[in-house]
């Protein structure tokens, strides 16, 4: 049972994070609304929440993109290649992207380590920006894995030629 509720969080952990940040910045947008044009007061903290929920939910969404191949990608370029190349090229640019990915997670650590060493107070919450920042290397680190996954499954299953999807519907 326990195993069954780990897997089903590993499979959609995207997922459910980016539904719940989702609802707190509807809840916290709307509950502004609520109050300016009823109450006829402002909430000084909605707008910054909301803010760090959207920042954490493009990160976030960003690797669900990666987990469902919804992922934006220019590929007309392909066309252009003969088929039997095509996977080859596609996974040298993955691989590429990934190592793109890697860099901007040990960067992105590196930004929260200093973040938490040189602490920035967020005005309205009073949240140090570490915490905002450290969706950047979670992001990244989850793209990464999540491509690594796509893959694995892909060759485990003998679908990995159905990965490049180019010139079909």
């Amino acid at each position: 049972m326990v195993r069954k509720i780990l897997a089903a969080v590993y499979e959609d952990f995207e997922k459910y994070f980016c539904a719940f940040i989702l609802a707190i910045l509807v809840i916290g947008l709307g509950l502004q609304v609520f109050f300016r044009y009823v109450m006829n007061a402002s909430l000084s903290w909605s707008e910054e929440l909301s803010r760090f929920c959207f920042i954490w939910s493009i990160y976030l969404g960003a690797s669900l993109a990666v987990k469902k191949e919804q992922h934006v990608r220019v590929t007309a370029q392909y066309l252009l290649i003969p088929k039997r190349w095509r996977f080859a090229v596609w996974m040298f640019t993955d691989l590429i992207w990934a190592g793109f990915n890697i860099v901007f997670a040990i960067e992105g650590i590196g930004l929260v380590r200093h973040a938490f060493h040189f602490p920035e107070i967020s005005p309205a919450l009073e949240w140090n920006t570490a915490w905002l920042y450290m969706v950047i290397p979670a992001g990244f680190i989850l793209m990464t894995l999540r491509l690594i996954q796509l893959y694995y499954r892909s060759f485990k299953n003998g679908t990995w030629r159905e990965l490049v999807k180019i010139g079909e519907g």
